[in-house]
């Protein structure tokens, strides 16, 4: 039955080869604007016209004093960045000692957890320390990037931060 259907189908079906019968024609090419052609005698009529362009033209204000952040003299040293920097490093170093003490008891927690199975005492939970610990960081991360973004819009050199 299959053989049938595919032969009447194909019987069906109008094709190139079809006597008395022309294929269908190609669709119209698009039409397309022409490209402007612009010659030397073209160039010499527009020409005594070139001022009206704006070719020559001169702004009717003289430009304003540069008042960007190009033409802002730095407005503090390497002396400034370098106290700046040492200010900060010694903030740091205080959470980083902070973030070690809370190490330290959330190390003790898990001991304790591992001997007894169960905490004793009512201190503070571990979730509470490692949230804790994850402020830390994350506040010794700002103030490092704090001063690296500061010290860059004031064009600081790297060098002084360190």
């Amino acid at each position: 039955m299959t053989f049938v259907f595919v032969v009447l189908w194909l019987g069906l079906c109008p094709s190139a080869d079809t006597p008395g019968r022309e294929p269908s024609p190609a669709p119209p090419p698009s039409p397309r604007r022409p490209v402007p052609l612009y010659t030397n005698e073209d160039l010499e009529r527009v020409h005594p016209l070139r001022d009206e362009t704006g070719v020559n033209s001169t702004p009717a204000t003289p430009p304003a004093s540069a008042t960007g952040p190009a033409s802002r003299p730095l407005s503090r040293g390497e002396s400034f960045w370098r106290r700046e920097a040492a200010r900060v490093r010694a903030r740091i170093r205080a959470l980083a000692d902070d973030a070690e003490t809370v190490r330290h008891k959330l190390e003790e927690r898990r001991e304790e957890r591992r001997r007894f199975l169960r905490p004793r005492g009512s201190g503070v939970s571990e979730a509470t320390l490692l949230a804790r610990l994850e402020a830390l960081q994350r506040r010794m991360r700002e103030l490092e990037t704090d001063l690296e973004e500061r010290a860059r819009r004031d064009r600081a050199l790297p060098g002084w931060l360190r």
